[in-house]
Parts: C-alpha cells; sequence; structure tokens
C-alpha cells in the first residue's frame, strides 16, 4: 500500500471516529483530558485534514454543539449501573466531568479529579463530591453512593432525558435465566501501537431469580481488519480487573475470553471486551483499519435472553503515536534461585519485578497478575500480597486457584526515567504440600496493566533482559531469547521453590546446659542438656534413650532414678523414669512418652536423683544417638516419617557428684588498719562462705566467732551484726554486745535461716560499734575451734537432703588498731605556676590545694584562707573567692575591709575518703584596675593559701568528732595588670639566602589583651652571627601582616628609630627604644585586642667564608624587678621602671620594657612599666630565628 492511500485511509478512519464523537457523545464521555485532546488534533493536523473538520473534531473533543449534537445536554452522563467508590470505567469519567460543571460539587480544583483531569476510578474524592451533591439535591441517604435515586436526581438536574447510545436496555428475566444487552460502548478512539486494554465492546448481563455462572464469552473479530491487529483479546469487569488470561484470534477470527464468574440473583455486570494491541511493526501496516470486536455468545448453562451478536465499537488502528514504555526487569526482592523452603515460613518472597518507566511520559502501574505454576495448591499458599515501596496489597485468588491479582487501588504512578520495585510474598501452610513446588509467574505481558498520563491508554511491558528458554531461576521468556522478540507464556517465569516438609537440622550439646556440681538424694538435678534445631514443620518422636556413663564403678549400683525430660519452659515433656544397669558398664533411660519438638531451636534438660551412696566428686556424662535411639519420627502437619540419618552421638557436658560442703575464709578487703575511737558500724571482716564445691544449696543459723582484744576492753566494742549485702542477718536481741565473762567467745544467732546457693561463694560483712573509750586493737576471727563446734553440732545442712555438712577452713579478720584522726593540707602538684591574669576577670585558678585524712573519713566543713602576698596585694585586689570540688562549687569567701584572712563555711559539705587525696581548687574575681576602680596600679602579685588549724576543719565520719586541718600551702599566685601582651615569632622571610641588603632577621607580633591597650618602650635584641657581618640594623613596626603599611609616631615606614644601630661583637644586646622621627623618645601603643607586626632588619649582610649564618632574638626576662611603694618618676628622659630605676639601668632584667596603660596611657616617666617577665609567648631565654647561606 503506498504512502497516499495510507494517509487517505487514516484520515477516512479518523474522521470517521471524530464525526462519531460529534454525533454520540461529548467530550465529557468520551473521557478525553486536554493534553490527549490536544495530541488528538495534532495528529490530525499532521495527516492534512480540513480545517472545518479539524473544527468539528475540536468542539466535540471539549463538548461543544457541533452538528448532530444536543447542546442544551450539556454535561450530563449516561448512568446505567450503580457507582461507588472503586468503581472504575468511562461512565465514572463522565460523572466526573457532570461533578465539575457546579464549583459547589467539583471533584477536584487541581490534579487528579479536577476539570480537566478527570479520570475513570471512582475514588475518595468521587465519593465525597457525590455526597456534596446528594446534600444539594435533598438525596437521602447522603452515603456518595451513585443508585437509581441518584441517577434520577441527576437527570432532572440535567432538564432532560439522558438518552444511552443505540441498543436495546438492560433486560430483566423471569426465572433462572441470564438477561444480555448491550451497555453503553466505548467511545471511539484511537488503538496505537503496544497499547494494552483498549476498550472496544461492552455487554451488561443480568442474573434472574437464581445466580448463574457464566464461564466464558465468545467473541469475533469483525470489520474491515486483520487480526493481528491484536496481540489478544481480554474481558475486563466493571472494575477494570481482568477475568481469565488474554486470548489470541483463531482462524475463525474467534477468541473465548474470560474464566467462569457468578452473577448473584437479580444483579447486573457490566463487562467490557477490550484487546492489547500489536507492536508498531505491525500496526504500521495495518493504519487506518477499523476493527469491531463483536460478542456472539455467552456460555453459560442458564437460559440466556436478549439479543445477540452485540457489536462493539469501531477503533481505528494508528500506527505511528508513540506512547510510555515501562520496561521490567528481575528485582532486587526476587530470589532469582531455584530453592527449598519448610513448611511454616512466613513472609517469603517468591518472585520480583522492577519496572523502569520510559521517556516519553509517565505512567501508571494499576494491576499486576501472578501466575502460581507450581504443582502447589492455593490451599498450600497463605497471606499472598504484592508488596510495593513496603505496602502490602491484597491479591484475589481466581477460580481455578491459579491466578493472585492485585489491584493498586488508584494505581502506583512512576515518573518518566523511575523505576519501582514490587514483588509477591505469602506463607508456605499446606500439610500435604511437601515436595510440592511454588512458582509465581506472569503469564503474559498484558497481566502487568500499565496505562500512561499523558494519552491514558494502556501499555504493554517490555522485558529489560530475556531468555528463550525457562529455568529454575527467574527470567523473562521471549521467542528468540532477545528483549525485542514475541513474548512468551509465561512470559516471567518465577524460581521454582520447592516445598519441604519437617526436618531435624541438628541435635547438639546444650551449651546453655553447663558442667555443674550435682547433689546427692537431691531430685531434679541437671544430668545434661541438649539443643533441637527443627525446620519446616514440628515433629514427634516416639521413644528416646540416653546413656549415662559414670567415671567410677557407680554405673552398676548407684542408679538414677525419677529421671525426666524438661523443656525450656520448666514442663516435662517425657518422664520420669528409673535408670537401667546395661552389662555393669553404663546405664541407660528410655523414654516411651511422644515427644514432640517445635519448630526453631529449642534446649531440653535431663534431670533425676542421684543415688545418695553416689560417689563424691565422680562424674556423670549423658549422651545419646538420635539416628538409632531416637525411634517413629513423624512430621507433624505433613505426617511423613523423619529420618535422622547423620545425627550421631550427642556428648553433653559432665556433671560432678557433690555432696553438701562449706568452706571459711575471710576476705583481704578490709585490711588491717587504724581506725578511730567512737565509730559506729566499722566493718571488722568480710567472711567468705564458700559452696563452690557444694552439690546441693546449704543452710545454718548460727556462726560461732572469737573477738580477740590486745590492750583493749572486750566491752568497748558492741553492737556487733553479721550483714548479707544490705540486709541485717541478726537484729534486735540477736545482735552481739561482747561482755568480759564470754572473753570473746561470742555466737551469732541469724534472724532467719542463711542460705548459701551451691556453686557460689556468698560474702557477710561483720559490723560493729566502738566506744570513744577504746583503746588497743581488735579482730573477729572465725577460728579453727569455732568450726569444730559449727561441725560438732551439725549446725550447716544440705537445704535438699538435710545431710549434715562438714565445714572446712576458717577466717582470720584483720586486726583493728584504735588511732585518731588527722586532716593534712598541702599544695597539689596540679596548681598553677606563677602567671599573668588580667584584672577584673572571674574564675581565675589561683591554687590548687590537697587534702588528705587518715584514720577516717572527714566531712569538710570549713575551709579558711589567708592571702599571703600582702606586700604586694591586699584585700582590695579581690572581689571574692571560690572554692571548688572538681566541676562542683562547694564555698565562697571573701577578703573584707583591710583583712588578709577569710572564711568559708562550706555550702556543699565535701566528703574526703579515708587515706585519699581530695584536691579542692581555689579560684578568684580579680578586681578592676583604673581611675575610680579599687585598684589603680597593676603588678599586684595575688596569692591565696589555706589557713589551717582551727580556721580549717571538718568531723570524722566515724567518730563524729571535729578534726582540725594541719600542713600548709605555698601557691606561686598571680600577676593582675589591667592588660597584658601576648608575643609570638611572626611569618619569616626565609631561612635561607641571607646575603644581601635590608635583610629581614626577624619577624615577631605583639598582641594587646582585650581589657585595655598596652604600651611598650624598648626591645632588648641580641645578634649572633657566624662568618658573617650585619651592619645597619633597625626595627620596624607594622599595622597588618604583609609587613606593609608602618604605624604612625615613629620615622616613615614604621622604621622604630631614626638611626640605624651599629653592629656589635656577635653575642651581644642591641635596644631599641621607640623614637618620632624628630628623635624624641616615645612609645607604641597597640589597643586593645589588636596586633602589631614587628620586622629586625640589616641594612647589609654580608659573608665571610663559603657558608655562614645570621641569628636574631628577641630577648626575654627571667625574673620579675622589685617593686615598693611610694614610687615616683625622675625627670630623664629613661624609662621609669615600677621599682623606680631606670629600663637602662644597672638591673639587668629589662630586656623587653611595656606598660599595661593601668589608669592611663603611660609616658616614659610614668611608674607603670615593667619588663617582659611570664608574659605568653616570650620565655626568658628569648624567640629567635636563624638564616644560612
Amino acid at each position: 500500500m503506498n504512502s497516499k492511500l495510507k494517509t487517505r485511509r487514516f484520515i477516512a478512519g479518523f474522521i470517521g471516529i471524530a464525526l462519531a464523537l460529534s454525533v454520540a457523545l461529548p467530550a465529557s464521555a468520551a473521557a478525553l483530558t486536554q493534553s490527549q485532546i490536544n495530541a488528538i488534533i495534532a495528529l490530525l493536523q499532521s495527516f492534512g485534514a480540513d480545517q472545518a473538520t479539524i473544527n468539528n473534531v475540536n468542539a466535540s473533543l471539549n463538548g461543544q454543539a457541533t452538528p448532530g449534537t444536543n447542546p442544551n445536554a450539556g454535561a450530563c452522563p449516561a448512568l446505567t449501573r450503580d457507582l461507588q467508590q472503586g468503581s472504575s470505567g468511562a461512565d465514572v469519567m463522565a460523572l466526573q466531568v457532570f461533578l465539575n460543571s457546579s464549583v459547589t460539587t467539583q471533584v477536584a480544583s487541581a490534579g487528579a479529579g479536577s476539570p480537566g483531569s478527570e479520570s475513570t476510578y471512582f475514588g475518595g474524592l468521587t465519593k465525597a463530591a457525590v455526597m456534596k451533591f446528594q446534600a444539594a439535591n435533598n438525596v437521602s441517604p447522603i452515603a456518595g453512593y451513585v443508585g437509581p435515586i441518584t441517577r434520577a436526581a441527576i437527570a432532572a438536574v440535567c432538564g432532560s432525558v439522558v438518552v444511552n447510545p443505540p441498543g436495546p436496555g438492560p433486560v430483566v428475566p423471569a426465572g433462572s435465566t441470564l438477561g444480555v444487552a448491550a451497555g453503553n460502548q466505548p467511545a471511539p478512539q484511537l488503538a496505537p501501537p503496544s497499547a494494552a486494554r483498549v476498550p472496544f465492546t461492552n455487554v451488561t448481563l443480568t442474573a434472574g431469580s437464581a445466580d448463574v455462572v457464566v464461564n466464558s464469552i465468545t467473541i469475533t473479530r469483525v470489520g474491515p481488519a486483520k487480526d493481528t491487529n491484536f496481540l489478544g483479546i481480554i474481558l475486563l469487569d466493571e472494575n477494570g480487573l481482568q477475568i481469565g488470561v488474554a486470548k489470541t484470534l483463531n482462524s475463525n477470527h474467534q477468541a473465548t475470553i474470560g474464566e467462569p464468574f457468578t452473577i448473584k440473583a437479580g444483579t447486573s455486570r457490566t463487562l467490557t471486551v477490550a484487546g492489547n494491541m500489536a507492536a508498531s511493526g505491525v500496526l504500521a501496516t495495518t493504519a487506518g483499519e477499523v476493527p469491531v470486536l463483536q460478542i456472539n455468545s455467552i456460555n453459560t448453562a442458564t437460559p440466556v435472553v436478549g439479543s445477540l451478536p452485540i457489536n462493539g465499537t469501531a477503533q481505528t488502528i494508528n500506527g505511528t503515536l508513540t506512547l510510555g514504555t515501562a520496561v521490567l526487569y528481575i528485582g532486587s526482592f526476587d530470589p532469582n534461585v531455584a530453592s527449598s523452603q519448610n513448611i511454616g515460613t512466613t513472609g517469603f518472597r517468591f518472585a520480583g519485578i522492577r519496572v523502569n518507566a520510559g521517556s516519553s511520559e509517565d505512567i501508571r502501574i494499576r494491576s499486576i497478575r501472578w501466575n502460581q505454576s507450581g504443582s502447589a495448591s492455593a490451599n498450600d499458599l497463605a497471606n499472598i500480597v504484592t508488596v510495593v515501596d513496603g505496602v502490602q496489597y491484597p491479591t484475589v485468588l481466581s477460580a481455578d486457584g491459579k491466578y493472585y491479582t492485585t489491584i493498586f487501588g488508584s494505581g502506583v504512578v512512576l515518573a518518566k526515567g523511575f523505576s519501582k520495585e514490587m514483588y509477591v510474598q505469602g506463607d508456605f501452610v499446606g500439610s500435604g504440600s511437601a515436595a510440592r513446588t511454588v512458582q509465581f509467574d506472569i503469564y503474559k505481558n498484558t497481566d502487568v496493566y500499565v496505562s500512561g498520563e499523558t494519552y491514558g491508554y494502556g501499555v504493554t511491558p517490555t522485558p529489560g533482559s530475556a531468555a528463550s528458554s525457562a529455568t529454575t531461576a527467574s527470567q523473562f521468556i521471549t521467542s528468540d531469547g532477545l528483549t525485542t522478540g514475541t513474548a512468551s507464556t509465561p512470559w516471567f517465569s518465577g524460581s521454582t521453590i520447592t516445598v519441604s516438609a519437617g526436618s531435624v537440622t541438628t541435635v547438639t550439646n546444650a551449651v546453655s546446659v553447663a558442667a555443674q556440681n550435682i547433689a546427692v538424694n537431691v531430685p531434679n538435678q541437671v544430668l545434661g542438656g541438649f539443643t533441637t534445631d527443627i525446620k519446616g514443620e514440628a515433629v514427634s518422636v516416639q521413644q528416646m534413650i540416653f546413656n549415662f556413663n559414670y567415671g567410677s564403678a557407680d554405673a552398676t549400683t548407684r542408679l538414677l532414678t525419677s529421671v525426666s525430660l524438661v523443656d525450656d519452659n520448666g514442663a516435662v515433656v517425657a518422664g520420669p523414669v528409673d535408670a537401667a544397669d546395661v552389662a555393669g558398664t553404663y546405664q541407660t533411660v528410655t523414654f516411651t512418652d511422644t515427644v514432640t519438638f517445635p519448630i526453631a531451636k529449642k534446649t531440653y534438660t535431663l534431670k533425676g536423683k542421684v543415688d545418695v551412696d553416689a560417689t563424691n566428686g565422680d562424674t556423670i556424662t549423658a549422651s545419646t544417638t538420635p539416628s538409632s535411639q531416637w525411634t517413629n519420627i513423624t512430621g507433624q502437619v505433613t505426617g511423613n516419617a523423619i529420618s535422622l540419618t547423620g545425627v550421631g552421638l550427642l556428648t553433653m557436658n559432665p556433671m560432678t557428684i557433690r555432696t553438701a560442703a562449706l568452706a571459711i575464709t575471710a576476705s583481704t578487703n578490709p585490711a588491717a588498719q587504724s581506725v578511730i575511737a567512737g565509730t559506729t558500724g566499722h566493718l571488722f571482716t568480710n567472711i567468705q562462705l564458700d559452696a563452690s564445691q557444694s552439690g546441693e544449696d546449704v543452710r545454718f543459723s548460727t556462726l560461732p566467732m572469737t573477738l580477740t582484744a590486745s590492750g583493749a576492753v572486750y566491752t568497748t566494742v558492741s553492737g556487733c551484726q553479721l550483714w548479707d549485702g544490705p540486709t541485717p542477718l541478726n537484729t534486735g536481741s540477736n545482735v552481739i554486745n561482747p561482755t568480759a565473762a564470754n572473753a570473746g567467745a561470742e555466737t551469732f544467732t541469724f534472724d532467719t535461716s542463711l542460705v548459701v546457693p551451691k556453686g557460689a561463694v556468698k560474702s557477710v560483712g561483720l559490723k560493729c560499734n566502738i566506744s570513744s573509750a577504746a583503746t588497743g586493737d581488735f579482730d573477729w576471727d572465725v577460728a579453727a575451734g569455732n568450726v569444730t563446734t559449727l561441725n560438732t553440732n551439725d549446725s550447716v545442712t544440705g537445704v535438699t537432703s538435710s545431710q549434715a555438712v562438714t565445714v572446712t577452713g576458717s577466717a582470720n579478720g584483720a586486726i583493728m588498731s584504735i588511732g585518731s584522726a588527722s586532716l593534712a593540707v598541702s599544695t597539689d602538684s596540679s596548681s598553677p605556676g606563677y602567671a599573668i591574669a588580667s584584672a577584673g576577670a572571674s574564675g581565675v585558678t589561683l591554687g590548687v590545694l590537697e587534702f588528705r585524712p587518715t584514720n577516717d573519713a572527714i566531712n569538710l566543713q570549713r575551709i579558711g584562707l589567708i592571702l599571703s602576698n600582702t606586700a604586694s596585694s591586699s584585700s582590695a585586689d579581690l572581689v571574692q573567692v571560690t572554692l571548688w570540688n572538681g566541676a562542683t562549687q562547694v564555698g565562697t569567701a571573701t577578703f573584707t575591709g583591710t583583712n588578709d584572712h577569710a572564711t568559708s563555711t562550706l555550702t556543699t559539705v565535701v566528703n574526703l575518703p579515708k587515706d585519699t587525696d581530695t584536691l579542692i581548687t581555689i579560684k578568684g574575681d580579680l578586681s578592676a584596675i583604673g581611675t575610680s576602680q579599687p585598684v589603680t596600679i597593676s603588678g599586684h602579685l595575688v596569692a591565696v593559701n589555706v589557713d589551717v588549724n582551727t580556721n580549717t576543719y571538718g568531723t570524722g565520719v566515724g567518730s563524729g568528732t571535729t578534726v582540725n586541718a594541719t600542713g600548709s600551702s605555698a601557691v606561686a599566685g598571680v600577676r593582675v595588670m589591667k592588660s597584658y601582651p601576648t608575643v609570638a615569632l611572626g611569618t619569616q622571610v626565609s631561612s635561607s639566602a641571607v646575603a644581601g641588603s635590608n635583610v629581614s632577621l626577624l619577624r615577631f607580633t605583639v598582641k594587646a589583651g582585650s581589657s585595655g591597650p598596652i604600651g611598650i618602650a624598648k626591645f632588648n635584641t641580641t645578634l649572633t652571627t657566624l662568618s658573617a657581618n650585619a651592619t645597619g640594623l633597625n626595627l620596624f613596626a607594622y599595622e597588618d601582616s604583609s609587613y606593609s603599611q608602618g604605624i604612625s609616631g615613629v620615622s616613615t615606614g614604621g622604621q622604630v628609630m631614626v638611626a640605624n644601630q651599629a653592629t656589635t661583637t656577635s653575642g651581644n644586646t642591641i635596644a631599641f627604644y621607640p623614637q618620632t622621627s624628630a628623635s624624641a623618645s616615645t612609645t607604641i601603643q597597640v589597643p586593645a585586642g589588636q596586633t602589631r607586626y614587628f620586622e629586625v632588619r640589616a641594612t647589609t649582610v654580608t659573608g665571610t667564608g663559603t657558608s655562614y649564618s645570621v641569628s636574631m632574638a628577641l630577648n626575654g626576662d627571667a625574673a620579675y624587678p622589685a617593686q615598693s611603694g611610694g614610687l615616683t618618676s625622675n625627670a630623664s628622659t629613661t624609662v621609669t621602671m615600677v621599682d623606680g630605676s631606670a629600663a637602662n639601668g644597672a638591673n639587668t632584667e629589662r630586656d623587653f620594657i611595656w606598660s599595661p596603660n593601668s589608669t592611663t596611657t603611660a609616658t616614659i616617666h610614668d611608674v607603670d612599666w615593667t619588663n617582659g617577665f611570664s608574659l605568653l609567648g616570650l620565655p626568658a631565654s628569648g624567640i629567635s630565628h636563624t638564616r644560612t647561606q
């Protein structure tokens, strides 16, 4: 066929559609969005349709009057069935168009359901709009359900009778018959390549007085078209759910579609015959053809009334329209391998796919139909759901039990270029499903219902990878194994999963049933334990035999009795039975109770009673061989016999026979120590009661002990009690108050018997009160004689067996010597050294003190403080002092008036543990310096130390007596300045290539503190050379870090001295004094928080050898200048120090002269200058830089 003929045929067909639309239905019924209308108009123009036709089609598609339309009909829908939430179809779209014709009943103002964006799905928004219409038109009930009353109200509002398209109305049969009538036929439209579910024919089936089962529907392709246009024919219900699988047309152009379904008596169902269209390669050759799918027969055993055949809408084949694509891959959740799964497995992922949207349009995944093609039946599976993004969607099972269909509500929208994972999962439950297979396929590619968001057509999925034949792993199948090949059936072949019956994976020794001591003549002693791991289904064992091997000959004479098998909940599942001797070598226990072992790992314990005369220290080891000693093993779900072949000898942990035993020893804690007279509740000893080697718990009610008093009186110890942790064992009249008559021999009687568990060691503490008059030494013991008394009186017995226990050992407590408490104070090594601090600063650490009590813990209550450097400071230098225990402030103190002493009664009592160092930090809030401030001059050295004796004391925790502190402290103190500089090396020009002119020898910086500006009056430097000469040295000062902007107040370019300094012998000092350009003495001021940059340069550097070096240092000061009161300035031009001397005088500590500007900017004659001692960044040895050649 030539291209012109194709074009003429297409235009003819398309005009036929347009005219059919203009005559039969308004745009609302055609269910087209504006974007879809635009696409159709553009397509019509591309084929050369005349403008009149285009205008007529455009008007019809937009619901406007055209020749042959009724403009008064407006948006009135033709509704022939009841609609409710969940319904879908063209009539739903027509309903939405009608509701959107009034702002009071709009479905939505924007997005899906809004005017121009109506859909074929009846969702929550449509329901809400229907309820608005019902309320406005007095329809009751207001339920959002479109039934006969609501349909009548819609017709009344329209003001005209809604006329269905040509064809008979619903046939209501009498008796047990099935009425058949043509429904509202689909709107004419294009049938483009690969479009799925293109609607062709609607039919309404109405059951009479009885339910009707419809088996299938037979259709015939008629009209001027070829069968090859169709990839398959399908039957859809009123909700868009596919009934049965897609069928191809036979040689008679016919197909029988659907699967058995039931129509309830007195109800109607409207079904749609739809086509899955062939690919573009086929439709390009048939474009313009207009096939019709004619319903010829309804296949049912019930008599059919009504008119057949029913001709649907002639849809026009299009070969060029490009729809969206959906490419499917095997998903990451797919097992993609054959495997076996046990009965009882839940939430198993059978198969999974990943859907990728192409670049043409967004797509909407509406439903998926899984085909379970394995041999397992529907009864073998349960809880089958499709999962998307973690959301579980239910499935609907087909009548034959093989197809599981999931409808995703309004659909899962997938933007073009994006992908979405989905998988089918469920549970294995069938009792007879062992060895059956489960395989979830997708039978045809159209079983994944996808539609495009732009044109609204169904999209036929294609595979992203394919094979030509199925295996046991997951894969997509095509005719040639290529993604472009014809889809096979099944199209997606899922992994083969074989159902397994119950199996005993392992029977192993139970680690949790550990080797342990067991008692004689005591029921329910642990004899061993094992763990089962059952898979698939619970299994029952009718008989089990266990072997018991002894370490001695007891196997023949000391038989076990009352042996039971106990599960991990403590329930007896087999026994009790007695053991039998086997040939004098071992014993066996045979359980004939049927024991059911559940799925999962479970631990079981063998328990029984050991003969009273069994040998102490002997061992019992339990064992069994399940493969031969466990018989009649059956799966509880399948009833299958279970084999334990391969589950061989299992040997359990050995148990050691122990008679009741108790050993007594003394703990090493507390150690021998001094204790304060008057102490209450002092711990004398911890007695360890050791039943670790006992076969059972032991019990006793008395414990004889001996108190030894050396140089002491028995009666000065009283209120003695034994303690089991926080619980006293003897109270009231049982409390021991030693007497002289007893001479230290005391017996403790417990309020209730004390039980020491077998395998455990219990520690019992002995506490007594010590009189304030006590002297000498005391110790409490459980002496050998005391142990003999216990054994003679049979005081200790087994809890279960009541047999007497022979106690061993003894407990010799530590010696407690009566002494006195003391409290020593000293300076801790962590206390800071000498430092400079800014006036007005808070929380400045002045010192760290070390408090150490001996013989008794002390509650520290008061600390006395002394201002120890009154020659340099006074109380005016401190606002207040705070005391800290770690991060907790425990007290404050204030030096009032001219007092140099202060005390702090602690706001929080500090507990000082005995014989342990506790650190107390002293912090100070420093007074401000300046005019009208408490202090007018900088340089005071503030040092605060502890004032001992009666000013610092605490209370003994044990004795309750007051303990005064002794010792002393000597903190370094802080030098208080209004502000101070920080010195640092600058960024040097170079460390090499020293020879030349204007050579930078040293760069350094000086930064003023944030509390105020500082002044500088002198810099002493030292030049050191090696085989080199440096001449014409000077110091330059800059405001910027690039050393380019000289400071003001000195010579040009920041030159500090007018004339260069003469070169001196290597190692001598070179002093730089700031001068104005007129050679007058001045100072360099550094504003608060700012930095000045300094550079020492030589006019010329020459070398006298092949290699040489030049080193320049800024000197520091090793001591602070002496200071005394009443200083005055002198009239000389040199700087006056705080000690009254000249900066260049005999005192050598004059290397870096600076001023804190205490009250105002200091001149060189003010007594407000000091040296560089202890400045940050300027050690006494100075800072330097060396350049080498």
